[in-house]
């Protein structure tokens, strides 16, 4: 009997973190899952593009596709990528049904979304100018989500995030299980609230998105048990650029990177993380409709102690372009110094230091002319940049947490004073980027089949490790009966 699959994608999590998370945990969910041998744990490997160039919308693109970069050519997230080839899609096609929800490059719409049957559920991840959802009793959520990213910063800003929530109250109130508000998601959430009072660190209350989307996930798998279903996080990811640092400081050649204060204010919070989500696979398999389900967790990258942070420049403060119509205005009038043809971008959602943008009108000029007047404004303003393009999409790269330059020559006063007219926003930063990406990622089972086992060790390469690539195959071939 074929079981449906979940797949808990949890973005950036290697295997190793899971395997040192449970040997140091020996009475959580995943440490008596593996003691009663329910649990196997197998590490992926991203051989498709060079370790320095991963990233997350390449390798979850790679992962969820089977094609490797040079063929799918989708590297940033506003980048273009054939929908049609992305695994929820592909089963759809075949009459299989899916959920979706967050999977990185869902916003990829499929026309027949809201039409076809086969799509039980489908909450898109954050990266698009639509609040569409299945069901649309998710729209009001999917637009609290959607806003809450797109106003995200390297810091957390609680005025903007009251306000926000606030705005949202009303809908709340009539329909909190539509916000993922339940008994299981309020526990978490409490506890999310207490650490970031203990360890006075406002960071930690990013996490409070995971018990939200995961009692949503919950409700809606026990509804539509779907052959497929995917649930994305990056609750776990952010902390780990943040804080690997405090959590491993063995690691590191240099020991005095940071005071002692601060790693022991921050070096629980990597475990915290993995908490929330041992807990989730402990509320999971207390309900029927789960247990007959194989659960994995996977990732289609990992993370790594940062190989360059003993030479690392600690960066006072970061920023970002805070209002894009702003910038944009700024460009234009930059532009038209130079040409007199009128030019106007469409904005893609991005994650910052990345922005995205479309010409929306055809243009005389090369694309190239256009991409190079923008990196030539972003220039003047003293920032450096790099700008990228594949097939129309243009991807504009402005990084002041590592422009040295920038950092010595403006204070962060300095720097909101000179630049704020332009769009951007500077903010104070005390932590840097100490975990760094890994080729190593994660594909961890619960509640397996020696089918499905047997599936996968067919995958396994005589270095112990699966080419991430053959995820797609795997999953199809067991759900499909197709053969590869």
């Amino acid at each position: 009997m074929v079981r449906n699959i979940i797949n808990l994608e949890i973005n950036e999590v290697s295997s190793s973190l899971i395997s040192d998370y449970i040997k140091k945990n020996k009475s959580c969910n995943l440490s008596k899952l593996l003691k009663n041998e329910n649990l196997k744990i197998y590490t992926t490997k991203a051989i498709d593009i060079e370790k320095d160039k991963l990233f997350p919308a390449q390798t979850w693109a790679s992962f969820n596709t089977g094609k490797a970069f040079a063929d799918h050519k989708c590297y940033w997230y506003s980048d273009n990528l054939n929908r049609d080839e992305l695994i929820w899609n592909k089963l759809v096609f075949k009459n299989k049904s899916v959920g979706v929800l967050g999977s990185i490059h869902s916003s990829k719409f499929p026309d027949d979304l809201l039409k076809n049957k086969n799509y039980k559920f489908y909450l898109p991840d954050c990266f698009s100018s639509k609040d569409l959802t299945k069901p649309i009793a998710y729209k009001a959520f999917q637009s609290l989500n959607n806003t809450l990213v797109g106003e995200s910063s390297r810091v957390t800003g609680l005025k903007n995030l009251f306000q926000t929530l606030f705005s949202y109250l009303t809908k709340v109130l009539i329909s909190p299980k539509k916000f993922g508000i339940s008994f299981f998601s309020t526990k978490m959430i409490l506890s999310i609230i207490s650490y970031s009072i203990l360890y006075r660190n406002k960071e930690i209350l990013r996490m409070a998105q995971f018990p939200l989307i995961a009692s949503i996930f919950t409700d809606l798998y026990i509804k539509y048990t779907p052959s497929y279903s995917t649930l994305f996080s990056n609750h776990v990811a952010g902390n780990m650029h943040r804080y690997w640092y405090a959590y491993d400081r063995s690691s590191f050649k240099n020991q005095n990177k940071y005071p002692n204060k601060w790693i022991k204010k921050n070096k629980n919070i990597i475990p915290i993380s993995l908490d929330l989500l041992d807990n989730f696979i402990g509320h999971i398999l207390s309900k029927e409709e789960f247990k007959e389900s194989i659960i994995l967790i996977t990732s289609s990258m990992g993370q790594e102690a940062n190989p360059s942070f003993n030479q690392k420049f600690l960066s006072k403060y970061d920023g970002k372009i805070k209002e894009i119509n702003l910038f944009l205005d700024n460009f234009y009038s930059f532009y038209y110094q130079k040409f007199s043809e009128k030019i106007e971008f469409i904005f893609s959602r991005n994650m910052a230091p990345q922005y995205g943008f479309t010409i929306k009108n055809k243009t005389k000029k090369d694309i190239s002319i256009v991409m190079k007047s923008l990196s030539d404004f972003v220039a003047s303003l003293g920032l450096l940049n790099k700008v990228n393009e594949e097939d129309g999409s243009i991807v504009l790269t402005i990084d002041p947490y590592t422009d040295m330059k920038f950092q010595e020559k403006y204070n962060l006063t300095e720097a909101n004073d000179k630049l704020l007219r332009y769009g951007f926003h500077f903010f104070p930063i005390d932590d840097h980027h100490s975990g760094s990406h890994s080729e190593y990622g994660s594909l961890i089972t619960i509640n397996s089949t020696d089918e499905f086992d047997k599936k996968i060790d067919k995958y396994i390469e005589k270095k112990g490790y699966m080419n991430y690539l053959n995820y797609f195959k795997l999953i199809t071939e067991y759900l499909l009966n197709e053969i590869f």
